[in-house]
C-alpha cells in the first residue's frame, strides 16, 4: 500500500477494485457539530445515527465532542475545535477494507484492529500511522506541531524525516513547515480529553448482543435499550424498550444519498442496526421485535413506500415481505407514516404527522422509492479547501492490474 498526496489517481480497470460500499455512523456527540457529506453538500448539523460515507467532513465548535463508528469495529473520536475527513473507506472486489481518516486540526482518538489483509491508515500534518495490530491512538494538530501518542498498541510511523515502528507509551512530534525535524518521546503526556475516550471504549469493548448481529457497530446500544427474547416462528429477537404506541421508522427522518437513494436517519439513540440490517414485525405476544439479518449487507431501510398528491407514505416490512407496487403489506393501514413531500427535495421529514384525507386515500397508490432528487451537473465541479494534511488517498498494489494517474 502506498499513501499518495495531492493527487487522483484511476485504476485500469476499475471495477476489477469495486467492491460494496461502506458506511460510517454518526454516534455519540455533544456541543455543536457539523457534517459535510460532500463537497457539493452545504455543512449541517449532526444527526446521531447519520450515515457517513467516503468524503465526509466533520468539525467540532468549542466545547464539542464527537464520536464515528466504522463497520470494522474501529471507533474515531473528535475533541473540541477539530476537523476532520473521512479520506478513503472502501471495499475492494477481494473484500479488503481500507480506511484512512485525516485530521486538519485539534484532537482526535482512534481506537481498532485491523482484521486479515484490511489497511487503517490515521494523518495528520506532516505525519501517518498504519495500524498493524489492535491500537489505541492520540492525535494533536494545531499551527506549529503534529503529536501523535500511542496509547496502546504499535503502529508504524511515518514523516519526511523518519519511518519506523513505535510502541505504546511514545509519542512523536513533526512540525510540517519544518520536514526536516522530528521528535520522539519515552512517554504519553495526559490529556484532559484521555478519560472520556477511555470511557468509551469500556463502554464498547465487548457488547453482548454482537454475537447476536452480522454487523458490530451499534450493537453495544442493543445491550441497554432492549432485551433479546425468543419468537416461536422467527427464533431469537430483539425487543426494545419502547412505549406502546410506538412504530418503527417514525421517529427520524429521511436523508438522501446519491449511492443509497433515501435513507433513514433514526432520532432513537439506539436506532442503527434496527434499521439498517433486518426486518420489524408486530406480535400480538411481544410487541414489536426486530429480527437481524445474517449478512453484512448495509440497506438505507426496509420498508415499503406509498405516495397520495403532496404526501408520501413508508412502513415496516416484515420478515420475508417484499417490496412491491401492487402486494399490500400485512400492516399497512396501523403503521403507515406520512410526511409532506416536494420535488427534489434531499430531505423528508414526518414532522406533524400529517395524514391523508379520505379522498387522497382513493389514489394512493404503491411505489418502489419517492422520486431521485434531480442531479445537478456542477456538484461534479463543486471543490473544497485543500486540509492541511492535502488530499489523500490510499493506492492499492493489486497485481496484473495497471495504475495510472489522472490527467
Amino acid at each position: 500500500m502506498q499513501l499518495r498526496r495531492l493527487a487522483l489517481c484511476l485504476l485500469a480497470p476499475a471495477v476489477l477494485l469495486a467492491g460494496e460500499a461502506r458506511y460510517a455512523r454518526l454516534g455519540e456527540f455533544q456541543g455543536q457539530v457539523e457534517v459535510q457529506l460532500s463537497a457539493a453538500d452545504p455543512w449541517i448539523p449532526a444527526a446521531r445515527n447519520l450515515p457517513l460515507t467516503e468524503a465526509a467532513w466533520v468539525r467540532t465548535g468549542p466545547g464539542a465532542q464527537l464520536e464515528i463508528e466504522f463497520d470494522d469495529g474501529g471507533v474515531w473520536r473528535l475533541g473540541p475545535d477539530s476537523q476532520g475527513e473521512i479520506s478513503d473507506y472502501s471495499r475492494l472486489s477481494t473484500g479488503q477494507r481500507i480506511t484512512l481518516l485525516s485530521l486538519d486540526h485539534g484532537i482526535a482518538y482512534f481506537t481498532g484492529q485491523p482484521a486479515g489483509k484490511d489497511v487503517t491508515m490515521l494523518v495528520a500534518p506532516g505525519a501517518q500511522v498504519t495500524l498493524a495490530r489492535g491500537s489505541r491512538i492520540r492525535i494533536v494538530a494545531d499551527a506549529a506541531a503534529s503529536q501523535i501518542a500511542v496509547l496502546e498498541g504499535q503502529v508504524r510511523f511515518s514523516a519526511p524525516a523518519a519511518e519506523m515502528d513505535i510502541r505504546e507509551g511514545t509519542t512523536a512530534k513533526v512540525e510540517p513547515a519544518f520536514p526536516s525535524r522530528f521528535s520522539l518521546f519515552p512517554e504519553v503526556a495526559r490529556n484532559p480529553l484521555d478519560r472520556w475516550s477511555e470511557d468509551r471504549d469500556k463502554l464498547q469493548a465487548a457488547p453482548a448482543s454482537a454475537i447476536h448481529v452480522s454487523m458490530r457497530y451499534g450493537a453495544g446500544d442493543l445491550d441497554t435499550a432492549g432485551k433479546w427474547v425468543v419468537s416461536s416462528d422467527l427464533g431469537l429477537v430483539w425487543k426494545p424498550d419502547v412505549d406502546a404506541a410506538w412504530t418503527p421508522y417514525r421517529n427520524g427522518h429521511w436523508q438522501y444519498f446519491e449511492a443509497l437513494g433515501y435513507t433513514w436517519v433514526s432520532d432513537d439513540t439506539w436506532g442503527w442496526l434496527p434499521y439498517h440490517n433486518g426486518r420489524w414485525t408486530h406480535q400480538e405476544r411481544l410487541g414489536w421485535i426486530w429480527q437481524p439479518d445474517a449478512s453484512t449487507t448495509f440497506h438505507p431501510a426496509e420498508v415499503y413506500w406509498v405516495r397520495v398528491a403532496n404526501l408520501v407514505g413508508w412502513g415496516p416490512l416484515a420478515p420475508g415481505e417484499t417490496q412491491s407496487t401492487s402486494a399490500q403489506p400485512s400492516y399497512l393501514a396501523a403503521n403507515t407514516t406520512y410526511a409532506a413531500y416536494q420535488s427534489d427535495s434531499r430531505v423528508i421529514d414526518p414532522g406533524g404527522f400529517p395524514v391523508p384525507t379520505a379522498e387522497q386515500l382513493k389514489t394512493l397508490a404503491f411505489v418502489l422509492a419517492p422520486p431521485s432528487p434531480v442531479f445537478l451537473v456542477s456538484r461534479l465541479d463543486a471543490t473544497r479547501p485543500v486540509l492541511k494534511v492535502g488530499a489523500t488517498r490510499i493506492q492499492p498494489s493489486v497485481p496484473g492490474v495497471t495504475l495510472r494517474a489522472c490527467a
